[in-house]
C-alpha cells in the first residue's frame, strides 16, 4: 500500500512499488495530459512534477514519469498537467505557449509546462536562463524552439524581482492552484505503510529502468534513494564525503562542491537532462559502470574512493573489466570521497558529443592540476570512451609533473596518452576519431592550465 498526494486527491493504491509513475497515472487515473514518448527519458513528454518533503517546506522538481518508480512518491506530492489549474483558467506558461503559437501537435506541450512549473517551484533562481535550462530535457519534433523562447520570456519577465514567500507568489499569479498551500500539512497525516523491500537496489532508477522497466514493474525494489544516511555532501576528517543518493541537481547546487571547482556546475549541466538531474544519483553513476559515465571520469582525477559496505576501494581500481565490479551480491555504494585539492589546483573536465546537451559523450576527461609559473607540479588526468572502463591515465599524468607547458609537452602527453588507451568504433564514432578528440582535450585541458 502507497498514499500521496496527486495532484488535489489524497491516494492510497496497491501495486507494486516498481511500477513506472506513467503507467499509473495513464492506466488507472483517466489523466492522459502526462504523454508516453520515448520510455527513456529522452523526450520530456511524460514529465510530472513531485514535491517531497524537505527539512523547511516542499522540495519540489520536474522528473520522468517513465524513469520513476511509484513507491518513490509515498508521502509525496504528484503533480501532472491536470493539477495546475482547478477550472478553465489557463496558467501562464499556458497562455503564453498559445500566445506565441509556441505549439503546433502538442504532444510535447504538457511536458513543457510541467518542466517550466518545476522550474518555478524548485529552481535556486527565477529567471529566463533558469527557465530555458529547464526544458534541457523536452524535445519538441514539429514546432521548433523560437517560439518556445518567446513564451519563456513573456511569462518570466512577468515575475516580480524580489517576493517574501515563492508559493504565495506563485499562486497569486496563477502558476499553481490555491490547494498547493495546505499540500504540506495534508502530506504529514498521510498513513504510512510497512513495505517488504526484498528486490533489486534501486538509486535514481535513470538507468536501470531504460533496461528493464518490464521487469522492475512487479517488484517492490529497495529505494536506496529515501535513505537519509546515504545522502550528505561534507567535509570531514580532511576528505570530502558525498553519500551514494545524492543527486546530479545537488552536486550541482552544493556550496561545498561549487566552492572547490567553480567550473564543475557548467559541466555538470551537460550530463544528461533536468528531469534526469533532478533524480540520477553519484552512487547510480558509478555503479553503471559505463565506460564513458561522466561523474565517475570526474571522481577518478580527484582521486576519489569508493566506500562499499563496510570497505574503501580507490574508484581507479574499483573498475575491473566492463561492467565489471569489485563488488560482491548484496554489497551497495554508501559514499564517495576524495581529498580537497591543494590550494592553486584548478580542476577541468570537458565533454564532445554529437549534441551538446542530453546526450551521451563520444569522450568525456578530466584532469585536476596544479601549475606554478607555468611547470605542472601535479596532474591526475583520467578518461571515458577510451577504455572498457572510465580510465585512469596514469603513464599521461606522471609524464606531465614537473614539465613545463610547451608545444613537446602536449605532444609527448598526447602520444603517451595513446598508448594507454584502447577505443573502439561504435555509434558514437570510430577509434581512431575517439582518439583524435582525447588529443584535443589533453590539449585544451593544458592551454587552460596556461592561463590560470
Amino acid at each position: 500500500m502507497l498514499s500521496f498526494i496527486c495532484n488535489n486527491e489524497e491516494m492510497t493504491v496497491d501495486c507494486p512499488g516498481g511500477l513506472p509513475v506513467l503507467d499509473w497515472i495513464r492506466s488507472q487515473t483517466g489523466l492522459k495530459g502526462t504523454k508516453e514518448g520515448c520510455r527513456e527519458g529522452d523526450c520530456g513528454a511524460c514529465t510530472v512534477v513531485v514535491g517531497k518533503p524537505g527539512t523547511a517546506e516542499i522540495e519540489y522538481s520536474a522528473a520522468c514519469s517513465c524513469l520513476l518508480p511509484i513507491g518513490e512518491i509515498a508521502g509525496c506530492h504528484l503533480v501532472t498537467i491536470e493539477g495546475l489549474t482547478t477550472g478553465d483558467e489557463l496558467t501562464p506558461f499556458q497562455k503564453s505557449f498559445y500566445d506565441e503559437a509556441a505549439s503546433q501537435c502538442g504532444f510535447c506541450t504538457p511536458g513543457m509546462i510541467m518542466s517550466l512549473t518545476g522550474c518555478l517551484l524548485g529552481s535556486s533562481e527565477l529567471s529566463v536562463s533558469a527557465a530555458m535550462e529547464s526544458l534541457d530535457g523536452n524535445i519538441c519534433r514539429c514546432t521548433g524552439y523560437v517560439a518556445v523562447r518567446r513564451a519563456v520570456d513573456s511569462v518570466m519577465n512577468e515575475l516580480p524581482p524580489k517576493w517574501d514567500n515563492r508559493l504565495k507568489m506563485l499562486i497569486d499569479k496563477g502558476h499553481v492552484p490555491a490547494y498547493f498551500r495546505t499540500v504540506s500539512e495534508r502530506l504529514k497525516k498521510l498513513p504510512v505503510h510497512e513495505t517488504s523491500e526484498n528486490g533489486t537496489f534501486i538509486a535514481g532508477g535513470t538507468d536501470i529502468y531504460v533496461h528493464s522497466s518490464d521487469k522492475l514493474s512487479d517488484e517492490q525494489p529497495e529505494f536506496l534513494s529515501r535513505r537519509d544516511d546515504l545522502n550528505f555532501i561534507r567535509r570531514d576528517d580532511g576528505l570530502v564525503r558525498i553519500g551514494a543518493s545524492v543527486t546530479f541537481k545537488q552536486l550541482r547546487e552544493s556550496p561545498v562542491i561549487t566552492g572547490l571547482f567553480p567550473g564543475l556546475k557548467g559541466f555538470l549541466s551537460r550530463v544528461s537532462s533536468t528531469q534526469i538531474r533532478s533524480r540520477a544519483t553519484v552512487g547510480g553513476n558509478i555503479v553503471n559502470a559505463s565506460p564513458i559515465a561522466d561523474l565517475a571520469v570526474v571522481l577518478l582525477a580527484l582521486d576519489a574512493s569508493v566506500t562499499i559496505s563496510d570497505r574503501s576501494v580507490l574508484l581507479s581500481e574499483f573498475y575491473l573489466d566492463y561492467k565489471k565490479l569489485d563488488m560482491q551480491p548484496g554489497e551497495i555504494i554508501t559514499e564517495v570521497s576524495f581529498p580537497p585539492p591543494e590550494p592553486g589546483s584548478v580542476l577541468s573536465s570537458l565533454k564532445i558529443c554529437k549534441r551538446e546537451y542530453l546526450d551521451i559523450a563520444s569522450v568525456n576527461s578530466s584532469i585536476l592540476f596544479r601549475v606554478e609559473n607555468s611547470v605542472i607540479r601535479r596532474a591526475r588526468i583520467s578518461a571515458g570512451g577510451v577504455s572498457p572502463i572510465p580510465l585512469l591515465l596514469v603513464k599521461t599524468g606522471e609524464y606531465l609533473r614537473g614539465r613545463i607547458i610547451s608545444e613537446e609537452t602536449v605532444m609527448e602527453a598526447c602520444k603517451l596518452a595513446s598508448s594507454e588507451i584502447s577505443p573502439i568504433s561504435d555509434v558514437r564514432g570510430s577509434k581512431e576519431y575517439k582518439e583524435e578528440l582525447l588529443k584535443a582535450q589533453i590539449r585544451a585541458h593544458l592551454t587552460r592550465s596556461a592561463t590560470q
